[in-house]
């Protein structure tokens, strides 16, 4: 009987998989107070971050509410939010005059947005529209346009994957056009990456590597 294959197949099970560094999610929600944004204007809100385990991002998602200031006052297709890490050149759009097209200067007309940007969801937020002069809710796709009339979206949230969470995050808000006004009820921040340290194997996981190259070793002898 061959047992030299069946002995190498149980070493090569037994043996403990590469350990990577531990995935970590973190979740913050921020504070805006005075969130007005100056019709025709803009403003922009930071927040600073120290105390994140994350240094390798994977996932960046933004939770983004803003809606007509009054209600009903807002005009989607004026509004351009961006986010900002350090005030670098990495750069996510967020909402790029909505509904703005090659054919649609204009773009939608809604109340705003009470949202939550992910670049794996399933729609496009530029396309998103609600039903009547309300808020666009749910889970989209941030913007990524760099023209509103692009179909090309390069800055998607995806353009901080590997960076540190710790750092001055920086949320731009501009109405570009005058007629319709909105403002800032809050937004948040849900970062999911790594801590960079490559876990090391337990005890019990060596231990039965050792068992299973002993007992491949025996049967090798055993062989001869």
């Amino acid at each position: 009987m061959n047992t030299k294959p069946i002995l190498l197949t149980a070493a090569l099970l037994l043996i403990p998989p590469a350990l990577g560094a531990e995935v970590i999610t973190e979740n913050y929600a921020f504070s805006v107070g005075s969130g007005n944004i100056p019709d025709g204007g803009s403003r922009s809100f930071s927040q600073s971050l120290s105390a994140s385990q994350i240094v390798n991002l994977t996932e960046v998602q933004v939770g983004l509410h803003l809606t007509g200031n009054p209600t009903n006052n807002g005009f989607a297709g004026d509004m351009f939010v961006s986010l900002n890490r350090n005030l670098g050149t990495q750069t996510a759009v967020l909402l790029n005059q909505a509904g703005v097209t090659a054919n649609d200067s204009a773009g939608f007309s809604f109340d705003g947005w009470n949202v939550t940007l992910k670049d794996s969801a399933n729609g496009d937020i530029h396309l998103g529209e609600p039903t009547g002069p309300t808020t666009l809710s749910g889970l989209w796709q941030p913007d990524g346009r760099l023209s509103p009339t692009d179909t090309g979206r390069p800055a998607m949230l995806a353009v901080f994957n590997g960076m540190s969470a710790n750092t001055v995050w920086y949320l731009d808000i501009a109405d570009l056009s005058p007629g319709g006004a909105m403002t800032l009820n809050s937004w948040s921040l849900n970062l999911t990456g790594d801590n960079g340290i490559t876990a090391v194997p337990e005890p019990k996981s060596w231990a039965l590597m050792s068992a299973a190259l002993l007992a491949f070793a025996a049967g090798r002898r055993w062989r001869r």
